[in-house]
């Protein structure tokens, strides 16, 4: 290239790392000022002290996580980041455990307000409350609205007080989506489909009108497995009228009109709740069981969960022990380096080959909480995890809310598979789909054209999609069903046909996937832990977490961010838009998410958080 051709490049280049060297340095200077005056905050406000005979203070609102989200400073800064609120599942649990045992904790005020992310988590949580409770002191739980996953908390409670405007509303569960196929022929987009599977439904809502009959069929089995799970759990935890949870509308009617409409006196009546009280008098209760704060006689002698956890003595490991590393899979598979939330092909697989190259590290427990994804991603972390396995060290997957598709995967050449009975799991199946615009190019006077070396060089979304390009494709994923099914059966030790009948697609609960052999185990993340450490052969250990390590801006937004949750709850309305949102742009974003680079993805788009 000449001198004369080359220096609007160079020039090009000088600009465009001045801006970047730019936006960084408005970036560390807007952060690290924003820092100082944290900084100094702290100095003059100390971490709170837990005051004798107070009350842990459970505000929860917002998505129950394995892990959190990395924070990009840019983007906090400017604002333009939508970032839901999360609640790390495990910190939440630590601290419930901790003040069972911490005699400056009277009892425990559960507000469960808004907390979400799967009926598999939130048992857990109550789970913790229930090791509380044994520990003899009182859960109280509060609310002026109780949907269906806070009540299901709540009813880990000794007593459930209700708001006298507030209700209880449990409504079922149900699968439902848009379908667009209608709309795509309007504006003449065609969907070339390619699976493997009869009841892999994910791109229904692209080819057809309404729902398959397969999929309303797995659909049903899987809804009807984890609503009896839920029934089962709150029937245990309170006595309730049998079918109480299943009236239809003309039931739920006519027991309103018995008492005039009102909410809350049907909630009372039918043992939903234990009291109903306005705000004051919630408040009022508070006081006369845990009395007022010595500094400020305002309030009542309380501490939130997070500043408790804040004072909370961080484990320390000695060096030389044996460990059990978690390492967490949470979020889609897709391939690259991606930061937490998502699961990377390339960076998933750099915390396995840690965990694979340190000597301490006895055994490793993969904490999966995914839909699934790319093929190609799903394949590269499954091949670190052989070779973990090849290096002596044990595996173990433990399944959270959702491990399907591949997040089964993944899962599959583990030495014990764990699940919670309402982990939805399977799917096994396999998937492709590629949309052309041929016809909508036509209608808006659009037409491409050009030469090519060859065939495949000229194929392109403005033209039809040729009758051997889809053999190939379909090819290429039969192969691909094939490689699944077989991985399932030598892995699981299970043979290959019936590995089939309880594939194709099909979802099931964890509780299910026991009886059908894709489990190995009914556990929380603790007994998997403690199972890994048993096949590993080793009894003092102790268990870390791997997880890609942030940066110094990221970690301390992060806790800036958590702790500001206690300051900054949603509004109601923005409640509401991100329901609307997750519902109508969930899936696409699911999918826009997705690269794999032969268009093939085993992914459970039907597996929502229920």
């Amino acid at each position: 290239m000449s001198q004369k051709r080359a220096w609007p490049i160079r020039l090009l280049g000088f600009i465009w790392a001045g801006i970047n060297g730019t936006r960084r340095l408005i970036l560390n200077l807007v952060f690290f000022g924003f820092l100082a005056l944290i900084l100094v905050g702290l100095s003059q406000d100390q971490v709170p002290q837990v005051p004798q005979g107070a009350a842990l203070v459970l505000n929860l609102e917002g998505k129950l996580v394995e892990q959190p989200r990395e924070m990009d400073p840019f983007e906090m800064v400017a604002g333009s980041g939508d970032k839901e609120q999360e609640i790390v599942l495990e910190e939440l649990i630590d601290v419930i455990e901790t003040a069972a045992e911490d005699d400056r904790i009277a009892g425990i005020v559960l507000r469960p307000g808004g907390v979400y992310g799967g009926t598999a988590k939130l048992e857990l949580v109550g789970q913790a409350l229930n090791r509380f409770r044994d520990s003899g002191k009182p859960v109280i739980a509060q609310s002026g609205w109780f949907t269906q996953g806070p009540y299901l908390l709540a009813t880990y409670a000794d007593e459930i007080q209700l708001n006298a405007s507030g209700t209880v509303a449990i409504e079922g569960m149900g699968m439902y989506r848009l379908f667009y196929k209608d709309l795509l022929d309007k504006v003449g987009v065609k969907t070339h489909l390619f699976r493997v599977g009869k009841y892999k439904s994910f791109a229904e809502s692209y080819y057809l009108n309404e729902m398959s009959e397969p999929a309303k069929e797995a659909n049903r089995s899987l809804l009807d497995d984890i609503w009896g799970q839920y029934k089962a759990t709150v029937n245990a935890n309170r006595t309730l009228p049998k079918g109480l949870l299943d009236r239809n509308l003309d039931q739920l009617e006519a027991g309103l009109e018995q008492v005039d409409g009102d909410f809350s006196q049907y909630a009372l009546e039918n043992g939903l709740v234990d009291s109903v009280l306005t705000s004051v008098e919630m408040r009022d209760q508070l006081f006369e069981r845990f009395g007022a704060k010595k500094d400020d006689k305002s309030k009542f002698n309380g501490v939130s969960w997070q500043d408790y956890g804040a004072q909370m003595t961080p484990e320390i490991n000695l060096p030389g022990r044996d460990q059990v590393a978690v390492i967490v899979a949470q979020g889609p598979i897709v391939p690259g380096d991606q930061p937490a939330g998502t699961i990377g092909g390339y960076s998933m697989s750099k915390l396995l080959r840690q965990a694979r190259e340190d000597d301490q590290v006895k055994a490793v427990v993969i904490r999966v909480d995914s839909p699934g994804g790319s093929v190609y991603a799903s394949e590269q972390i499954r091949q670190e995890i052989l070779a973990l396995k090849d290096a002596g060290k044990t595996v173990v997957s433990s399944m959270s809310s959702v491990a399907a598709s591949g997040g089964y995967w993944i899962s599959a050449n583990a030495d014990r598979i764990y699940a919670q009975p309402n982990t939805i799991t399977g799917s096994i199946g396999i998937i492709g789909m590629i949309q052309t615009f041929e016809e909508t190019a036509k209608t808006v006077g659009v037409n491409m054209d050009g030469v090519g070396t060859t065939e495949m060089a000229g194929l392109n979304v403005f033209k039809p999609l040729p009758d051997s390009f889809k053999r190939i494709m379909q090819m290429n994923l039969n192969k691909g069903y094939a490689d699944f099914i077989n991985l399932v059966a030598t892995a699981r030790d299970i043979p290959v046909d019936k590995v089939d009948e309880v594939a194709q697609g099909r979802v099931w609960s964890g509780a299910a996937a026991k009886e059908l052999g894709l489990v190995d185990e009914l556990g929380s993340l603790d007994d998997a832990v403690a199972g890994a450490a048993e096949i590993a052969g080793i009894s003092d250990y102790d268990t870390i977490l791997i997880e890609k390590e942030l940066s110094p801006e990221q970690q301390i937004i992060q806790e800036i961010l958590k702790n500001a949750s206690v300051e900054l709850p949603q509004s109601e309305g923005n409640k509401l838009m991100g329901m609307v949102k997750q519902t109508l742009l969930g899936p696409l974003e699911q999918q826009l998410k997705l690269s794999d680079p032969q268009n093939a993805y085993m992914l459970c788009l039907e597996c929502s958080e229920l």
